[in-house]
């Protein structure tokens, strides 16, 4: 695949964690695992070059968040500005950029992730070799686990944006993704799509062993992975949203309640909730999140700057579902969101959530409603967590007492929880409901797929493009 194997002239490396030391510059993908990982730091190295590019604004320190809410119906790119305006007016198309770098950076990452398993594992395997102790080997373990999971949030990421949607029940034969498994892809190697339901075998698969290495690791250890780290409970929330999108809500609810149970905060209040967001500290909400600093920013390219200089502004569909008395409310000034409008020190600056414990308090009440069992005071119970801070709502039995009324609410609550933080148009995909797109209503978003690269199309390595992506977008 092109955008696997390309020649990269220089990799960005930038030091993002508490732990990890500066990244060695060498070209790991251009090194045969056996010699670029050779001891525990050449792990540490590569473990902290998937984040920095997990991270960077052409994934989900920027595009993916950004294009979620910008092809849907949560945030408007401004058209003098020129960013974001093709995916938020739906004139992109396979040549555009947005398009090729999610592509691109989400495979880059996924090939680092690859080496990182294989040459974590096989210092494992040859522990005894090494001498290393019993706390190095769950070191390893403890990276390894973070490899995978990673490599399951990137394969999520990508499904979902160039396959169609999981359908449950079905056999998901649609067109997914190239999955890269147990060996990077090498140069001019010929490859081809799997489907929807073995991308997402791949995913549990992944989630799976994330969790087989992380148990090696004491109570201690878990913890010193925190929440700027693929850690424990972020791992269980990653299983909740990927079962979510497999119509799986039993499974989904479960993992919520995991990940909710690992996490073991308190809650904030109304005041820290609105203030949180002009903090890079770890929040009480924080399951997993980009961590950024003064010294590690995007600046132009900072999900910050497409709302800031750049003036994006959230809908008025989405204004819409905010009351008067919701302290979210204080997180838009007219039409401008403020969620990541920056710290004290630098208006470019802002943590990027990806999993958070509202999420899973949301995922538990859609769970209660769809799952095999309808209980809809558990569902009332667990949508109270966030529909609270409407101050108007102040008990569980000011909620709708329905099935359909409370799903609608729950959908609604996504919107006024999550605007600027890019689940819109997973959420949609998903459930299939219909909105308002580019004007055209009623329009759903389930039936719409992204065009793959054509320069990975033009490439001739196998992959295909997606047959009559263009005649699925919104038409007036």
């Amino acid at each position: 695949m092109k955008r696997i194997i390309k020649l990269y002239t220089a990799v960005i490396l930038v030091a993002i964690g508490f732990q990890y030391c500066s990244l060695d510059t060498s070209l790991y993908q251009h090194i045969p695992t056996e010699d670029a990982y050779k001891g525990i730091q050449d792990v540490q190295n590569g473990l902290n070059g998937a984040y920095q590019r997990f991270g960077y604004y052409t994934f989900y320190g920027r595009n993916v968040p950004a294009t979620s809410d910008m092809i849907s119906d949560i945030s408007v790119a401004n058209a003098s500005s020129g960013h974001f305006v093709s995916i938020s007016q739906w004139t992109f198309n396979e040549y555009d950029s947005y398009v090729l770098d999610m592509w691109s950076a989400g495979y880059n990452l996924i090939d680092r992730c690859v080496r990182g398993i294989n040459g974590g594992t096989a210092l494992i395997g040859g522990a005894q070799e090494h001498n290393f102790t019993t706390a190095q080997v769950n070191q390893l373990h403890g990276y390894v686990s973070q490899f995978h999971s990673l490599r399951a949030m990137a394969n999520l990421m990508l499904v979902n944006l160039y396959g169609l949607p999981y359908q449950a029940g079905s056999e998901n034969d649609q067109k997914g993704i190239v999955l890269i498994t147990t060996q990077p892809i090498k140069e001019f190697e010929q490859v081809k799509r799997s489907t929807v339901g073995e991308t997402y075998t791949q995913i549990l698969a992944d989630i799976t062993k994330a969790k087989e290495h992380m148990a090696k690791l004491s109570a201690k250890e878990k913890n010193a992975i925190n929440q700027y780290y693929f850690n424990e409970a972020a791992i269980y929330a990653l299983e909740a949203r990927t079962k979510l999108y497999m119509q799986d809500y039993d499974g989904a609810k479960v993992a919520a309640q995991t990940a909710l149970d690992l996490r073991k905060s308190t809650d904030e209040t109304f005041e820290s909730y609105v203030a949180m967001w002009k903090s890079t500290a770890i929040t009480k909400e924080d399951i997993f999140t980009i961590v950024k600093s003064d010294n590690d920013n995007l600046s132009a390219n900072a999900l910050n700057t497409l709302y800031g200089s750049y003036k994006a502004t959230i809908s008025t569909f989405a204004r819409g579902k905010l009351a008067s008395n919701d302290i979210r409310k204080g997180l838009i000034s007219g039409t401008h969101p403020m969620k990541f409008d920056g710290t004290a020190t630098a208006q470019a600056v802002s943590n990027i959530p990806v999993f958070r414990k509202s999420e899973m308090y949301l995922i538990i009440a859609e769970s209660n409603l769809k799952g095999s069992t309808v209980d809809i005071s558990a569902a009332q119970n667990a949508l109270f967590y966030t529909a609270k801070r409407d101050k108007d709502i102040t008990s569980e039995s000011e909620l709708p007492s329905s099935k359909e009324e409370l799903i609608q609410f729950v959908s609604d609550e996504r919107v006024r929880e999550f605007f600027q933080e890019g689940h819109r148009y997973f959420d949609l995909r998903r459930t299939g409901e219909k909105t308002t797109i580019a004007g055209v209503a009623n329009y759903q978003m389930s039936k719409f797929v992204f065009p793959i690269p054509d320069e990975e199309v033009q490439a001739g390595f196998g992959v295909e493009q997606n047959t009559g992506w263009n005649d699925l977008k919104p038409k007036k």
